[in-house]
């Protein structure tokens, strides 16, 4: 009993002492967290050096690639290591923490992507002091697979698989009995949700201010934009009660790995703080317009929302027809022009891959909006 509570407290006392940065990590704090997981047993951890890994990408974290150096031979303890903290950036934290998304991807890599037929990164240690405000989720190293630039955009082929993924994932959840058992995960209509709705008016209503926005935007994106500020309570609370599942919300390519040995199941998807309960139709949405080149998405795109029905239909999911299909992926679009215009008005733009990504999506998005006439389902 005493060993049992001794283990407990040390638990405890290692949640109550997580670093603030990934620069405050120390060889100590890490080997103490490691063996109070069980993740290491006999062998200690001599040392780690670090260095900064996403930037330009991981716009509300704090990440870092850590190497790892053993007291003794360990060929089965992986060299390196992914380290995810809460960023620094004021604006982007205050968006995070309004939205739990920290919590959000502990609970969703501990309790849900062990149920789910996709790859994950393994978790190596998760802890979190919510009344502290302090997270931090050691991931495995994915970068030994290949990543595809979203600046550059994925080609058809590579589309189509990676909807070949997420149907997969999706179906798996779609209308299922314990789709609502996880109550830290926003679902439609509820207050999270809604209150999507002064985030993006806000921060529209900033962007749009500026010359700086306006000249990324296509043309026809003032116009629209407007039309999606004053119907987005509807693109919100117009959900609904079925064909739902679980949407990644942040389904891009930049969060994706090709481990393109493994034939049967290539694709690694990561970050998954966004993730809600809501239709599988977003995370369609999101990455034709933003991770596949404009020209390109013109061509493919209502091709792909059919092979995404198809696939669907290979999994027993019936009643989900193209043309309710499309009118939700027209949803979907509007839904995230939220991104560009939250980017530009709260996240650090600082880095020269974040700025370039910023502007590439800008376009990407509003253009698939005004090619689509999206904003034509809108009520009158």
């Amino acid at each position: 009993m005493k060993l049992i509570l001794s283990i407990i407290t040390k638990s405890r006392d290692i949640e109550e002492m997580i670093p603030k940065r990934t620069k405050r990590m120390t060889s100590e704090w890490l080997n103490d967290a490691l063996h109070s997981s069980g993740y290491l047993k006999d062998i200690n951890i001599e040392s780690i050096s670090r260095e900064p890994w996403g930037a330009g990408e991981g716009f509300v974290s704090d990440m870092a690639r850590l190497t790892l150096k053993y007291d003794k031979e360990s060929p089965n303890l992986p060299e390196t290591m992914i380290v995810k903290m809460p960023t620094t950036f004021r604006t982007a934290l205050a968006i995070a923490e309004q939205y739990n998304l920290y919590e959000r991807e502990i609970r969703f890599y501990t309790e849900v992507a062990p149920q789910s037929p996709i790859r994950t990164p393994g978790v190596i240690y998760h802890g979190f002091d919510k009344e502290a405000k302090r997270y931090i989720l050691i991931l495995d190293d994915c970068s030994c697979y290949e990543q595809i630039d979203q600046i550059k955009g994925m080609n058809e082929d590579q589309t189509r698989q990676v909807i070949d993924t997420i149907a997969e994932f999706h179906s798996r959840w779609w209308d299922s009995p314990d789709l609502y058992s996880f109550d830290w995960m926003p679902k439609p209509k509820d207050d999270v949700s809604k209150s999507m709705v002064d985030t993006f008016r806000n921060s529209w209503d900033l962007s749009v201010k500026s010359e700086e926005f306006q000249k990324f935007l296509p043309e026809g994106s003032l116009q629209a934009g407007q039309i999606i500020h004053e119907q987005f309570p509807w693109l919100v609370t117009d959900i609904p009660d079925d064909n739902m599942t679980i949407s990644h919300f942040d389904f891009r390519v930049d969060n994706l790995f090709f481990d393109w040995e493994n034939k049967e199941n290539p694709i690694i998807i990561i970050d998954w703080g966004s993730a809600v309960v809501n239709g599988g139709i977003l995370d369609i949405g999101y990455l034709l317009a933003e991770s596949v080149e404009i020209d390109l998405r013109r061509k493919i795109e209502k091709d792909m929302v059919k092979h995404y029905i198809k696939r669907l239909e290979e999994k027993e999911i019936t009643g989900f027809d193209f043309d309710f299909a499309w009118e939700n992926y027209l949803k979907a679009l509007m839904c995230y022009a939220y991104i560009p215009v939250l980017s530009f008005a709260q996240l650090d733009r600082s880095d020269p891959r974040a700025m370039k990504l910023f502007e590439v999506n800008t376009k990407r998005q509003f253009q698939a909006i005004i090619d689509n006439d999206a904003t034509s389902i809108c009520p009158s």
